[in-house]
């Protein structure tokens, strides 16, 4: 009996062969042939006219309706403007922070309410390092000036105010 050695009998040297098996699909019947699974444009969809839904029973609109009707102040925003003022009331622009979760430090850059953001009040961070998502810029709206990606806007509760230096990479000990 011959037998052949398996693959990973063979040495790999590590970075210099790409071992990524390519997948072919030849069967033309098949419904990855003719892009049936990329472009969704090929798949023929339900539609329903406005006036035909209002006319079902059962659908979530009505529910919605019901829901509405017997209850309206479910449905109603539940966070005011003065949400977590008095936590901000603790953090003034310019003081050193740590936002949590992930402990990034920074400068606080903007307190107050952000009206493109959800009601009640915001703190405005410009991160040590790129960890952002903008340059103070949200939906159009200039709330503070810094590098881009290095901006956050973040609930008061996040941040704890103190004195949290800039950390350098290079001063930290090994694990």
């Amino acid at each position: 009996m011959i037998t052949t050695p398996k693959l990973l009998f063979y040495p790999m040297i590590l970075g210099l062969l790409d071992f990524t098996p390519l997948l072919m699909d030849l069967d033309p019947s098949s419904v990855t042939s003719g892009g049936w699974l990329e472009d969704t444009s090929l798949v023929e969809k339900y539609t329903i006219s406005d006036e035909a839904y209002k006319k079902r029973d059962g659908t979530f609109r009505k529910f919605k309706e019901k829901m509405v009707s017997q209850n309206p102040s479910a449905f109603e925003a539940k966070i005011t403007d003065s949400y977590m003022e008095d936590l901000s009331a603790n953090i003034k622009i310019g003081d050193r922070c740590e936002v949590d979760p992930g402990a990034k430090r920074g400068v606080v850059k903007f307190v107050g309410r952000a009206e493109s953001l959800a009601p009640g009040f915001w703190v405005g961070i410009q991160y040590d390092e790129p960890l952002g998502k903008h340059d103070g810029m949200v939906k159009g709206t200039r709330y503070f000036q810094c590098p881009p990606l290095q901006g956050a806007m973040v609930r008061p509760d996040k941040v704890k105010v103190g004195d949290f230096p800039e950390r350098d990479p290079f001063e930290e000990e090994e694990i």
